[in-house]
């Protein structure tokens, strides 16, 4: 059997980023099977100041001490994007059909401090195991990789280089950068999935997609999938481009306890303009049962009846709540050549509070806002430069009626890193 080496551009994560050129070995010659491999590993120093302020319904506030979970920290930790170690498999074609696959692990390097050791903390997280089978008809993708909905999103997020929002002042593995603050997290879902060929800059996708229950109960039957899709049109011009996109997100369950149903559903619009060095990006998405951050479901039943996110069923009156949800981001960047770019950008993400037939309360209310500013730069084609800093506001009221109760996180971050990417 025969072996050579070739350069081909390595493949795009579909959640990290575009890899420069590397080698590849070809099996049996130019129109064999290809083999080749990405990846990253970063780091950022950080320095966090959480403050935490209480407010009673008596209107008292009370600023939170310092303890593990406030307070400042110095914390070597990853960004957004985890490290990565990717394999790409790419078929030879045959009967108009190339076949393409991969599989994507990420392997943590950094702890949570409150380990006590140094490996203590770090995972390895699986993220990628998906294939391709490409036509003149299209794409038919099966595996597990990014969703649909959200996708454009986080792609086109500064972040996605930085750390944004760091969660803790101690915590191990991946920051959120903008998760919960102006995006739901698309998560790497396990589908099979159709994209239509590019038809004069229009694109869609559509997914069959496993579905989630709610965090915390074992009661929600999902007898049907969930249902997830995006449209995108790109186009360019003299001197600049554009991208727009819209998609949505859809999904039933059924609560085998109250013997009720709750719905979670979205939809969401976005664009990307470049002009001369400029770019231009916004982003806007509104639902229900969708969550702030991370969990895009949870129970309310298991917390007492009270959640910042998802779904609440109530036993005694026998219904299920979904909470509303919407949020959006803005950010402006100008491309300065020689591979520095400046970028600023302001979100939020918010949740409605709202109460049972009964008046009970059943979902917080819920604001999260974050100002970031950043300086990226490319000092090789393998070596990128990152320094950010991250202006973060959360608050949660257990009222529904004013902020008679609540609760308010701050936080600066200060951050500077460096990605090795290959």
């Amino acid at each position: 059997m025969k072996f050579r080496m070739s350069k081909i551009a390595a493949a795009i994560a579909a959640a990290t980023m575009a890899s420069s050129a590397g080698a590849v070995v070809v099996v049996g010659g130019d129109n064999g099977w290809e083999v080749s491999f990405d990846g990253n590993i970063n780091l950022f120093y950080n320095y966090y100041d959480f403050e935490t302020t209480t407010t009673t319904a008596g209107g008292v506030s009370t600023t939170v001490p310092d303890n593990g979970t406030n307070g400042t920290s110095s914390h070597l930790q990853e960004g957004l994007l985890p490290a990565f170690f990717s394999t790409n498999i790419k078929s030879p074609t045959v009967n108009g059909l190339t076949g393409t696959a991969r599989i994507s692990f990420a392997p943590d390097s950094s702890s949570d401090k409150h380990t006590f050791n140094d490996k203590g903390g770090s995972a390895i997280d699986m993220r990628e195991v998906v294939a391709n089978v490409a036509g003149s008809f299209g794409t038919v993708s099966f595996g597990r990789t990014l969703g649909l909905f959200g996708r454009q999103a986080i792609l086109h997020d500064q972040t996605l280089f930085g750390v944004g929002d760091p969660l803790g002042v101690d915590n191990g593995g991946t920051t959120l950068g903008r998760i919960g603050i102006g995006y739901v997290y698309p998560e790497f879902r396990t589908r099979f999935s159709y994209a239509t060929p590019s038809i004069n800059g229009f694109k869609a996708e559509v997914g069959l997609f496993d579905p989630q229950e709610p965090t915390g109960s074992a009661d929600f039957e999902t007898s049907v999938p969930k249902f997830e899709g995006e449209v995108s049109y790109a186009t360019s011009f003299t001197n600049g481009n554009l991208l727009l996109w819209g998609g949505g997100t859809w999904q039933e369950m059924d609560d085998t306890v109250t013997n009720d149903s709750v719905t979670s559903w979205g939809v969401d619009v976005g664009g990307e303009v470049g002009y001369m060095g400029f770019a231009l990006t916004g982003y806007y998405y509104t639902g229900e049962a969708l969550g702030i951050g991370l969990k895009n479901l949870g129970d309310g039943r298991s917390a007492g009846g009270i959640l910042s996110q998802g779904v609440n069923c109530v036993i005694a009156t026998g219904t299920c709540n979904a909470a509303d949800n919407d949020g959006f981001y803005v950010q402006g960047a100008y491309n300065f050549g020689q591979g520095t770019k400046v970028a600023m950008s302001y979100g939020e993400s918010s949740q409605d509070g709202d109460t049972d037939s009964t008046g009970a309360l059943v979902f917080n209310d819920v604001t999260n806002e974050m100002w970031t500013v950043g300086v990226y730069h490319d000092l090789t084609s393998w070596l990128k430069l990152v320094a950010e800093y991250n202006n973060i506001d959360k608050e949660v009221n257990s009222a529904v009626a004013g902020d008679q109760t609540s609760t308010e996180i701050e936080a600066d971050a200060f951050s500077v890193g460096a990605f090795m990417t290959w």
